[in-house]
């Protein structure tokens, strides 16, 4: 989910607008769910009109993470951005990652915890929250994309020596091997059984190897515009399930086990890998007009800052201008559209200030 440096010109690759696009898309689709998941995760209001509206809403977003995931594969496992070692490599991530990393987790240690949600800030409780990486529900994604520039290196070379079948079955392998970590986890679920995935800063970026390697793989393929049409096709048609999924789940304790409501499930594995080859392949050699592609790849760029600032303007909204409202479909619309703009015009100005393009 970090901005594109891929982008530009000096070796003359051409642009393919879909990544920005889906990352426009992904990222308003990640404010959507933290916003109206304020409803959809209210067991109280479930049935409600309003908490089926948000629901529906939320999980048609569900495959927000497992794209922004499969989009880093496709740039940062390009042999472009390991030709000059693998230290560059990580000299370049680490410069742009680890301060925003500590900084947006002292912002919401200080400023959401403290200042605005009113918590103790218990220092163990703290550290717990941050290993555990429960301090704010998307601080994760930045661990988890930690861990996966760590090994990137590691699989950019295997995926540029070995033959595109044989990256193709590895990518497929590590995905039924995730699918398979989490179907087990939905029987221990499932049976009242004490074994959950442990997710924490140091594992984070596995479940998610499969997707990254994918991003590589599926923008090498050449697929045909009415194949990657039929994808797109199927792709609202898994959509669609999932979101009925979701809905019902408490009456479908089989397809909980065969495919979790999660990022890695397979309802939504299959839906994310669809979406994003069919936009990858549709609009490949789509160029807009150059005031339409200079504003795609400025809001493309936004998204990273969108992602890290977005929650905290919801915390804001929810405590301390809203404090005590009834969640409203209305009003949980509102906070959503505050939070997307803001974070937007927030992340857009701060690309402009040097010392701030490093922490957003």
């Amino acid at each position: 989910m970090t901005r594109s440096t891929e982008a530009v010109p000096a070796t003359k690759v051409q642009r393919n607008y879909a990544l920005d696009i889906l990352r426009i898309v992904s990222i308003v689709g990640v404010v959507a769910i933290h916003a109206y998941g304020e409803i959809a995760g209210d067991p109280d209001l479930r049935g409600q009109p309003s908490w089926l509206a948000a629901a529906i809403i939320d999980i048609a977003f569900i495959w927000v993470v497992p794209v922004f995931v499969i989009i880093s594969g496709t740039l940062t496992l390009a042999p472009r951005a390991h030709r000059d070692g693998a230290l560059a490599f990580y000299r370049k991530r680490a410069l742009r990652l680890l301060p925003a990393l500590v900084f947006w987790h002292l912002v919401y240690i200080f400023v959401g915890r403290g200042l605005l949600v009113g918590q103790e800030l218990e220092p163990g409780a703290i550290a717990d929250a941050v290993f555990n990486t429960k301090l704010a529900p998307h601080l994760y994604f930045l661990w988890l994309i930690l861990g996966l520039y760590l090994v990137a290196p590691l699989l950019a070379r295997f995926l540029r020596c070995v033959s595109p079948r044989t990256a193709g079955l590895t990518t497929a392998a590590m995905l039924l091997l995730c699918l398979a970590i989490f179907s087990a986890q939905a029987v221990s679920i499932q049976y009242g059984l004490d074994w959950r995935y442990p997710w924490n800063v140091l594992t984070q970026w596995f479940p998610y190897v499969g997707y990254f390697m994918a991003g590589w793989v599926l923008a090498q393929i050449n697929l045909r515009k009415r194949y990657a049409a039929l994808l797109g096709g199927a792709a609202v048609v898994l959509s669609a399930f999932n979101i009925w999924h979701w809905i019902h789940r408490d009456s479908t304790p089989l397809l909980n086990i065969l495919t979790p409501s999660s990022y890695l499930g397979l309802g939504v594995m299959a839906a994310s890998l669809a979406i994003f080859t069919s936009a990858y392949h549709l609009l490949r050699g789509w160029q807009p007009r150059p005031a339409a592609g200079k504003a795609i790849v400025a809001l493309s760029n936004a998204s990273f800052g969108v992602y890290l600032a977005h929650y905290l303007i919801l915390l804001w909204l929810t405590f301390a201008v809203f404090d005590g409202a009834e969640p409203t479909l209305a009003l949980v619309t509102l906070k959503f559209a505050i939070a997307a703009l803001g974070s937007f015009a927030l992340s857009l100005a701060a690309l402009r200030i040097p010392l701030a393009r490093t922490l957003i």
